[in-house]
């Protein structure tokens, strides 16, 4: 069988099979609010998301990671207070510590379910520096020098009411990574489906709004970068008009 697979393979040009390929979108529908989309959607807990925590030996600082370790060393301060929101089983920690030395004190936001397992996994060698929370009124901190939502942001429901209690802890930077935007006034409520077997709620931002915000809060932003343009589809919005960004507001 897997012979003859092989001979039509051979025998086709490949023209024909990019005709015949079935396209694939990594979001489709389109929302009005997030509620309306969490109603039809299927999200299960990843199992893969909880089999190992990812020290800083297990990392590798490239892309992304390399600016919250830059805004590390840039504070310039014996003792860092982060708030990683949504790190999962790699918190920033890890990545400041494999680049920098640095080791910072690091809380991390995550739901009941994970925290119940991750928190057996760390080792207890980085116990003293990362903390896992159910959510911030949990936390035991009262300040925090960075916020990071690295790809996470747009899977919070009420973002801009997390935004604002974090603000509360008066940190000098907000930090946002790979996160998807689009240049238009209103953000898309839409449906993920890159992960198998999930189907959850997705904010594709509009970036003048999340800065306008950003800046009613009295923060600026000091760095935007853009990338991965027109990669991700959705089946019936223009992609086009899509791309990632990565975010540094700085307290004004």
């Amino acid at each position: 069988m897997k012979f003859f697979l092989k001979l039509i393979y051979l025998l086709i040009p490949p023209i024909l099979f990019k005709i015949f390929k079935r396209k694939t979108y990594q979001y489709k529908f389109k929302f009005k609010t997030y509620r309306e989309a969490k109603k039809v959607s299927r999200i299960y807990f990843d199992q893969n998301s909880i089999k190992k925590f990812f020290g800083p030996q297990d990392v590798q600082v490239t892309g992304r990671f390399n600016l919250v370790a830059l805004l590390t060393l840039s504070l310039n301060k014996k003792y860092i207070q982060i708030l990683d929101y949504g790190g999962g089983a790699n918190p920033v920690y890890s990545y400041i510590e494999n680049s920098t030395n640095i080791k910072t004190f690091t809380s991390v936001i995550e739901t009941k379910a994970f925290n119940k397992i991750m928190k057996k996994k760390v080792p207890s060698k980085y116990k003293k520096f990362i903390k896992y929370y159910n959510s911030i009124a949990d936390l035991r901190e009262r300040h925090f020098d960075i916020v990071c939502f690295n790809s996470s942001i747009q899977y919070v429901e009420e973002y801009k009411n997390v935004i604002k209690n974090l603000i509360k802890y008066n940190p000098r930077y907000f930090l946002i990574t790979r996160t998807n935007f689009h240049m238009g006034k209103k953000n898309y409520v839409v449906l993920e489906t890159g992960i198998s077997g999930s189907l959850h709620p997705y904010i594709i931002f509009s970036f003048s709004n999340l800065v306008n915000f950003m800046k009613e809060k009295k923060y600026k932003l000091v760095f935007s970068n853009k990338y991965n343009v027109n990669i991700y589809k959705h089946k019936t919005i223009d992609s086009n008009t899509f791309f990632h960004k990565d975010l540094i507001f700085k307290k004004i």
